[in-house]
């Protein structure tokens, strides 16, 4: 495929004025980018804006809500965001079409032309850097600016290798009046790791001189800075396979060496009700939108209490009795903590039972610090210090250090916070690995977008929908990557493609 730059950028911007979401935009991505940026100022207004819109393409309710919910992370039948039809049993396909309604055309498009167009600063940026734009002549302020355009590149290219099939590598000196080609998502990953390790490269010489305040109420100095680009850079060497056996060939000692540099603190911009906002204001028991929207997926609750059923039943479609115990019970202490019990279902019988379930997420309300509604007050977490910990681990486990994985796992969450009994030293692999999806499951939920519908396509084998396990794999027939949006291959006279259905079982083979 090839792909024409500018036509897709002129549709996001259209995109993206009727969209639910206003988004903070200027439009760099100009033929004459001497015309744009003359000053240091503007070098400075123009990222604040790629910020904005990296964020919002990623963490927004598009595409986050219809991936978890695809993940089984959430129940929600509600047709908002894409999330009912993602979560349809048997799944369904992911219809790319341009004759869609919006909302469900938004769960490609957001992150798509939300990461195009934050490349696209970050490019303009680095060009007017290169060609004498300056804030202190090539001190540490400029020298701050060009770390942070390759921290969101970086992070931007990432996430279009962890969603989509394939991507757009565009830097600053890409002839944008050619043709560009696709290339697919391995490429993708690996160009935004070694984007992020330039970041780490510029931003270290200047110690005490750096600062990066791009991110909302978030002031990193050059030591949480680096740590920050050594986590994304372990999460997308992690995440980014499709498959159990494309685990197999993930990189782990270069995952246990950005882990082992990673997070020591947790990222959390801050919600401010307009620019910066998360899909968390869905998904938590009492804040943002209430209770009436996602709800934790029965898989989880099957996790902590193995008395539960995997799979919500359908019942009260047939007159029958409910679900016969609404409770549950676990030895997991963050039930208690992090959950809250409601005894009522308010989803429609008529759209499937099997998105019930009798609890929402509750952590924001007991942990302060760990998020406030993800609207318009505190912090939207989205990298957790234990989720960097956490992919740590598993490269101990990948890489044979059984007996290190074990004591880190009983060192960290699932004692301090769960309060579990410790793993046992004598324990299998799959054992301990199912341990480490435990934790992340439920330890990370409603942190890192869609965390775990990237875990569980690349950890488990794919699983029948009226067989789901608690810790198993993606159902059968889920999108496991999303497609080009339609609108971008339409540009270009490509046919639509889509993932998912009966035809594709894995998830990850185009069909058209």
């Amino acid at each position: 495929m090839k792909i024409n730059f500018y036509p897709a950028y002129i549709l996001f911007l259209i995109f993206s004025l009727t969209s639910c979401k206003e988004l903070d935009t200027v439009n760099l991505n100009n033929p004459d980018r001497q015309t744009v940026l003359t000053t240091g100022g503007d070098l400075i207004a123009a990222l604040e804006g790629g910020y904005i819109n990296w964020w919002q393409g990623v963490h927004g309710d598009h595409p986050a809500l219809a991936l978890s919910v695809a993940g089984d992370a959430y129940g929600m039948s509600w047709a908002d965001f894409g999330a009912q039809r993602m979560g349809m049993e048997p799944r369904t396909a992911y219809n790319n079409r341009t004759t869609e309604e919006s909302d469900y055309r938004q769960v490609v498009q957001e992150p798509w032309f939300g990461c195009l167009s934050a490349v696209a600063t970050a490019n303009d940026i680095l060009a007017a850097l290169d060609r004498g734009v300056s804030i202190d002549r090539d001190g540490p302020q400029d020298q701050g600016v060009r770390a942070a355009a390759y921290f969101l590149r970086g992070v931007s290219w990432g996430y279009l290798g962890l969603i989509f099939d394939e991507g757009l590598l565009v830097d600053e000196y890409t002839d944008l009046e050619q043709e560009l080609n696709f290339v697919p998502y391995p490429e993708m990953i690996a160009a935004s790791v070694a984007e992020l390790e330039l970041g780490i490269q510029t931003a270290t010489p200047l110690g005490e001189d750096f600062v990066h305040n791009y991110f909302n109420e978030v002031r990193l100095n050059t030591d949480e800075f680096v740590q920050l680009s050594h986590a994304y850079a372990a999460r997308f060497l992690t995440q980014w396979p499709r498959t159990p056996e494309e685990n197999e060939t993930v990189n782990w000692q270069a995952v246990l060496d950005h882990a082992e540099k990673g997070l020591t603190y947790n990222f959390a911009p801050e919600a401010d009700g307009e620019s910066w906002q998360s899909y968390h204001q869905w998904v938590f028991a009492e804040t943002g939108q209430g209770p009436f929207w996602a709800r934790v997926d029965q898989r989880l609750v099957a996790a902590m209490d193995p008395s539960q059923p995997s799979r919500y039943p359908e019942t009260a479609a047939k007159g029958e009795a409910p679900l016969g115990k609404t409770e549950a019970q676990s030895n997991d202490q963050r039930l208690k903590t992090d959950f809250v019990y409601l005894p009522k279902n308010n989803f429609p019988v008529d759209r499937g039972e099997w998105h019930y379930s009798h609890y929402k997420h509750n952590r924001n309300l007991t942990d302060p610090d760990f998020a406030g509604d993800g609207s318009s007050t505190g912090p939207m977490p989205a990298f957790r210090e234990a989720d960097n910990e956490l992919l740590r681990i598993e490269a101990l486990l990948e890489l044979g250090q059984k007996s290190q994985a074990i004591s880190a796992l009983n060192a960290g969450t699932r004692k301090t916070r769960g309060q579990l009994p410790n793993l046992p030293s004598q324990a299998g692999e799959q054992e301990v690995r199912q341990a480490i999806l435990y934790e992340r499951a439920i330890e990370l939920l409603s942190t890192g977008p869609a965390s775990l519908w990237l875990d569980r396509r690349r950890m488990m084998s794919r699983e029948d929908y009226l067989e789901v396990t608690p810790l198993g794999g993606l159902q059968t027939g889920t999108p496991a990557q999303l497609p080009v949006p339609a609108e971008e291959l339409r540009i270009q006279g490509e046919m639509p493609y889509n993932f998912g259905g009966p035809n594709d079982p894995e998830g990850i083979v185009a069909v058209f």
